[in-house]
């Protein structure tokens, strides 16, 4: 068997916690009106009234229709996703769903070729079969082969899934933000401050920020007071135009963990060691090295991040950070604790509990990018 029941379906694969939770929802509005009903399109069908080879616009019961295992993933739907649309959304709705696609097949069978997921939440909301969403349906001609039938609604399926332009991160937090979805206005207030933009969404952004997900990430991670005085410090001093997400979301957590030896060197001297340690390194390193160095550079916030593409982990950039720290506070000559040779010593206990929460492969590589010059 390769073609199933949505509706069927629906009921053998979600359990019933699922079932009871979806079944309070509703739609939230209405579908287009004076639409045809897909089973009297069926029935012109069956009298020979409608030729094969026709386009329909119609409203079907989530009941009459059917997909092919052959070439859809009918089998294999993420009902916990569903589930998660229809909770936010409140419900069903049409005005997001818009139009299904199917094929008519000689058998009388509408076999959706796009919109499983979207039938299959119609019917969650309320569980009730005779439900509709809107179905462009199209009529096979009735002495199609079953090879031809397959392969013309392959293409149509091939053609929603590998030919349809895929929304980037920016186009997500752009598209949230116009539609007033609340994660992604607080976002954006969170980022207005700093005058950090996403996907052109601040007017007069004199920042930006390329990934709304690794801005999210760091604020989970680190907590908003130490991603804000990340932010702070980056853009104060204007260390680049565009805020990478790894090295922000470790700079954010590097401030996070070290608190402690950070506010001891501000304290003795009276500064904001690490806006001065981003400037420095982002600004002011090549020219003061390039006296004895002239290869000397500044520092790129990829040189803070290098390998990440290979360990998703944050500890070697974050370890990175410690070792820059270091070296700004040593040359210029900082006060620290007379305890410790530098400003976050690298056998104190706050260092060690960092190396011992990374993974036990990672734990002995960790001193060496922390005392080993970047460049």
């Amino acid at each position: 068997m390769t073609v199933y029941n949505v509706v069927e379906l629906y009921e053998d694969k979600v359990d019933d916690k699922t079932k009871e939770y979806l079944n309070d929802f509703g739609a939230i509005d209405n579908p287009p009106e004076n639409l045809p009903l897909m089973e009297d399109v069926i029935k012109k069908y069956e009298n020979g009234e409608l030729s094969g080879n026709t386009t329909v616009i119609c409203v079907a019961r989530v009941r009459d229709l059917y997909s092919d295992s052959i070439y859809n993933r009918i089998e294999n739907l993420r009902y916990g996703n569903q589930k998660l649309h229809i909770g936010k959304r409140g419900g069903f709705s049409y005005n997001s769903s818009d139009t299904l696609s199917a094929y008519l097949r000689p058998n009388l069978l509408a076999v959706l070729t796009k919109g499983n997921n979207r039938a299959s939440m119609r019917y969650a909301c309320g569980m009730n079969s005779s439900s509709r969403v809107v179905v462009s349906l199209k009529t096979h001609p009735k002495d199609i082969s079953e090879i031809e039938m397959i392969r013309i609604e392959s293409v149509d399926h091939n053609t929603d899934c590998n030919y349809r332009t895929n929304q980037t991160g920016d186009d997500k937090f752009k598209s949230a933000y116009y539609a007033k979805e609340d994660w992604a206005v607080e976002l954006f207030n969170f980022l207005k401050p700093f005058g950090i933009g996403i996907a052109d969404t601040l007017e007069d952004a004199k920042f930006s920020c390329p990934s709304h997900a690794y801005m999210t990430k760091a604020r989970k991670l680190a907590g908003d007071e130490y991603t804000r005085k990340y932010l702070t410090a980056f853009t104060l001093n204007s260390c680049d135009e565009e805020l990478l997400g790894n090295a922000t979301v470790s700079g954010s957590l590097f401030l996070k963990l070290f608190a402690e030896c950070i506010d001891d060197v501000d304290k003795r001297n009276g500064c904001d060691s690490f806006s001065n340690c981003l400037k420095f390194n982002y600004k002011e390193r090549q020219d003061l090295f390039s006296v004895v160095d002239p290869d000397a550079k500044n520092l790129s916030q990829n040189d803070l991040t290098e390998g990440n593409g290979v360990y998703k982990g944050n500890e070697p950039s974050i370890a990175r950070y410690v070792n820059i720290y270091n070296e700004y506070c040593r040359i210029k000559r900082l006060q620290i604790s007379g305890n410790y040779e530098t400003a976050i010593p690298l056998n104190g206990k706050i260092w060690i509990k960092f190396v011992e929460s990374a993974p036990i492969w990672m734990q002995g590589g960790l001193l060496p990018i922390a005392k080993t010059k970047l460049i």
